[in-house]
């Protein structure tokens, strides 16, 4: 079963600083593979790094201009193909952004995140979200209930490494919790350290963004340097500031926890004397590949509700000078996330 039509309207990326809406060919499914109608795809720092052209995906050659961008999306299974067991045109899901192969040494140990031969949608061998569809193996979606709205969903994949790094720290009730960082995986780290740790405070720089975060139930907002002599046992470092590793282990009490969700830009350095004196544990966290079940059962609750933290929601046309980020200013933004509709709801 096949669209209809052979070309879509995708929103491409065609060289440092630029891109635009343009028609490319529907993909269709391969055997084993669904197609998907896009309804929204999400936005997020590493697709601004692919337009900025100073990527990792670009450096290691894994994209080529010109390519369609987007790893956040949920839409509606609009074809099968042959041999696709589990999934029926007309579910509702949300797509992962990692591809496993299943076959090498890591996925067999159960670490799929860290497979060898690993495909990341709009990131490495498969065009990605930011188009009418997408076309991915049928194990690589999750179907959602009907009580997930397709603005909650299309938060689910990034929340997945904000869940994730809750696990690595094993947050417990006892826990007073830093999250450092007040962007959409800062934002989504506390509404989930909320559901389990007994304190979680934000430290960030944007003011609508603090605001937000004490709306969303943060114990305390700080700016960096109003710090002082406060202590946390888990620090979720989210922010990809250079600042921010060397901010979470100044902050780290005795024995502390360390979760690395923000990338930043280049190589920094820390003290390593104070990992070593502080006896601190410091975990990378990668991506929560394995959690997204968890966390679409979470939404399905209410026990969490991401939406909030959607900014706006634009169309294909305005994607490219949204990405760039015309129209904000991070200094004063409340809600960090940008949304692009493809379709309307099923």
């Amino acid at each position: 079963m096949s669209t209809s039509t052979s070309t879509m309207t995708a929103v491409t990326i065609t060289g440092p600083g630029t891109g635009g809406v343009a028609r490319v060919p529907v993909p269709e499914p391969g055997h084993g593979e669904i197609q998907v109608r896009v309804v929204l795809a999400g936005m997020c720092g590493t697709d601004t790094h692919l337009l900025s052209g100073h990527s990792f995906y670009l450096e290691h050659g894994f994209l080529r201009y010109p390519f369609v961008f987007g790893h956040e999306y949920t839409g509606v299974v609009s074809a099968i193909g042959p041999g696709v067991q589990h999934l029926s045109v007309g579910d509702r899901v949300v797509g992962h952004t990692m591809v496993p192969c299943h076959r090498c040494d890591n996925c067999q140990r159960s670490r799929p995140h860290l497979c060898r031969s690993l495909k990341e949608v709009g990131l490495r061998f498969i065009q990605g979200a930011a188009a009418e569809y997408i076309s991915v193996p049928e194990f690589a979606v999750t179907v959602l209930p009907d009580s997930v709205s397709s603005e909650a969903a299309v938060l689910v994949e990034p929340s997945v490494s904000a869940y994730r790094a809750g696990l690595r720290l094993d947050l417990r009730a006892v826990d007073r919790v830093a999250v450092i960082g007040s962007g959409t995986l800062g934002l989504l780290a506390l509404l989930y350290a909320k559901l389990v740790a007994g304190r979680v405070e934000v430290i960030g720089v944007a003011e609508g963004e603090l605001a937000l975060a004490t709306e969303l139930g943060a114990d305390a907002v700080r700016h960096p340097d109003q710090l002082g002599d406060q202590r946390y046992t888990a620090v979720i470092e989210a922010s990809g500031s250079p600042r921010g590793l060397q901010t979470a282990i100044d902050i780290a009490d005795l024995g502390g926890r360390i979760a690395v969700v923000g990338l930043p830009p280049n190589p920094v350095a820390v003290d390593q004397t104070a990992l070593a004196l502080k006896d601190l544990t410091v975990h990378g966290v990668l991506h929560g590949l394995d959690c997204y079940q968890d966390v679409v059962a979470l939404l399905a609750a209410g026990a969490v509700d991401p939406t909030p933290l959607i900014a706006r929601i634009v169309t294909p046309d305005q994607a490219v000078a949204a990405l760039s980020g015309q129209g904000t200013d991070p200094a004063t933004r409340r809600a960090p996330k940008t949304l692009v509709r493809f379709a309307a709801d099923a």
